[in-house]
């Protein structure tokens, strides 16, 4: 298999600085050569001279990785909708399985890469905001949390990097239970279950049914499916180039009923969300063709005319869904519009006065802070925005070292796209960014992003990207 020729390689190779690529080697081995690096390869050591534990070791990080897999099993189960403890617990676990056996001579080895220096910096700018709020508490909680996500990437780098057919593995177990949780949504629509709160505008809209499946939410469900739909469709052109055409079929048929299910949810940053990820999947799949097929580029025009009015067209038969479309538009006439911008300008009225290291890291610190600047009656647990809940937790800095790592997250795709030999690792690494560009685009709407049920994805679509680019100079270490 060739490389493919990439659209312009000028471009490139800035996009490879932006990657951070240049720096890998200098970063591995500063962190190689750091007290900590070689306290850490000291006690390696030590325990790798002991007799017969490597075997044991390797177990240990085979275990993790099974951790890995029950994660993300256990975030669709309705067990765990709203408990946060016992997925944090699961993940923790996972990482303390790999380092353990790391330590004791495990085959498996994570190589630093310079993409970690935007995770490290982001958890240092919350690590300041923490220890510089005057809610030292409730900060330190949602610290607590933050470092547990940040743990899970590290751990998922470890466990994904070096094993190919373990990024398959996972992403198609994600597919295949966000396929079951779709299928149960569309169940609870058949038979119109009733809502568990309130969740539309009675004076604007007609009453419908919103499905939340297992995770008793309409938003946070639409929140978990968003980054699956496009991997479920890069793993359909991964297996429709490896000749698998049934499971190819299967992922397809997965990744339709997945936006069926998004649609149903009635959640309108998803349906933004959903329309931004399948923009970036149908982005990337005609720049492919546009490449290799030159006389496909009128039909390639024509399609990306035609399609999005035929989906549209499919959209408006949908109950209830040109009502929750026109309302995003509806303006302070919605009342949840009203409540979201309120939010927004309290938010930023926080913003303003703490903007050099933000309030505080969490929700419990934010929502101590906003009774400060709240207008009466529109109390809230976050912005209803990421950026901007980043930007009042960890203040300016936080927000752009955040973007700084979608930014060389993106390069990284963008280049084991075009560049890798390896096919699996460049549908991977598509179908990672669709989902990653689908959950930022609910973000700006939304605060579910903060919910594990999400979160943990973000950091595995994060960490996928990362293990399917890796340095050539990098590789034989």
């Amino acid at each position: 298999m060739q490389v493919l020729d990439a659209p312009d390689s000028a471009i490139n190779a800035a996009i490879s600085k932006l990657a951070l690529e240049p720096a890998d080697s200098w970063w591995s081995q500063s962190a190689n050569n750091s007290i900590a690096g070689r306290l850490l390869k000291h006690t390696k050591d030590l325990f790798s001279a002991a007799s017969g534990l490597s075997p044991f070791g390797t177990i240990l990080q085979r275990i993790a990785y099974l951790l890995v897999i029950g994660l993300f099993v256990a975030i669709a189960l309705p067990q765990f909708a709203e408990d946060k403890e016992g997925l944090g617990l699961i993940a923790l676990c996972g990482f303390a399985f790999w380092f353990i056996g790391y330590l004791l001579g495990g085959t498996e080895e994570r190589q630093s890469l310079a993409v970690d220096i935007p995770v490290w910096l982001f958890l240092a700018a919350n690590l300041i905001s923490a220890a510089s709020s005057h809610y030292p508490v409730p900060s330190l909680r949602g610290l607590a949390k933050l470092l547990i996500y940040i743990t899970s990437y590290f751990l998922f780098t470890a466990v994904l990097r070096k094993a190919p057919q373990r990024r398959v593995q996972i992403l198609s177990l994600l597919v295949v239970i966000a396929f079951g949780v779709s299928l149960y949504g569309l169940y609870q629509y058949k038979i119109g279950v009733a809502p568990l709160a309130t969740w539309e505008d009675p004076t604007v809209e007609v009453k419908g049914t919103r499905i939340f499946s297992t995770l008793l939410n309409p938003n946070l469900l639409a929140g978990y499916l968003i980054p699956i739909a496009p991997v479920a469709i890069s793993l359909g052109a991964l297996f429709w180039q490896q000749n698998k055409k049934l499971l190819s079929l299967g992922a397809f048929i997965a990744a339709a009923t997945i936006a069926i299910s998004i649609v149903l949810t009635g959640s309108r940053a998803g349906y933004l969300a959903l329309f931004a990820c399948g923009g970036a999947v149908a982005v990337i799949a005609f720049a492919k063709i546009w490449v290799q097929k030159p006389k496909a580029r009128i039909p390639i025009l024509i399609a990306a005319v035609v399609v999005p009015l035929l989906l549209g067209l499919a959209l408006h038969f949908v109950p209830t869904f040109d009502q929750r479309v026109s309302s995003i538009f509806a303006g302070r006439e919605h009342s949840s519009n009203a409540f979201r911008i309120n939010v927004w300008q309290s938010s930023l009225r926080m913003l303003k006065d703490n903007w050099w290291l933000g309030i505080g890291v969490g929700n419990q610190a934010f929502r101590l802070a906003y009774g400060l600047y709240m207008r009466s009656g529109f109390d809230a647990l976050g912005t209803y925005c990421v950026p901007l809940e980043i930007a009042v937790e960890t203040g300016i800095g936080g927000l752009i070292i955040f973007g700084a790592l979608l930014a060389s997250v993106f390069a990284k795709g963008h280049l084991a796209f075009w560049q890798n030999e390896d096919i699996t690792s460049r549908w991977l690494a598509a179908g990672a960014c669709a989902g990653i560009i689908g959950m930022m685009a609910q973000g700006l709407w939304d605060t579910v992003f903060y919910r594990p049920q999400v979160h943990f994805i973000f950091w595995l679509l994060i960490a996928v990207v990362v293990s399917c680019r890796p340095q050539p100079d990098l590789r034989e270490r």
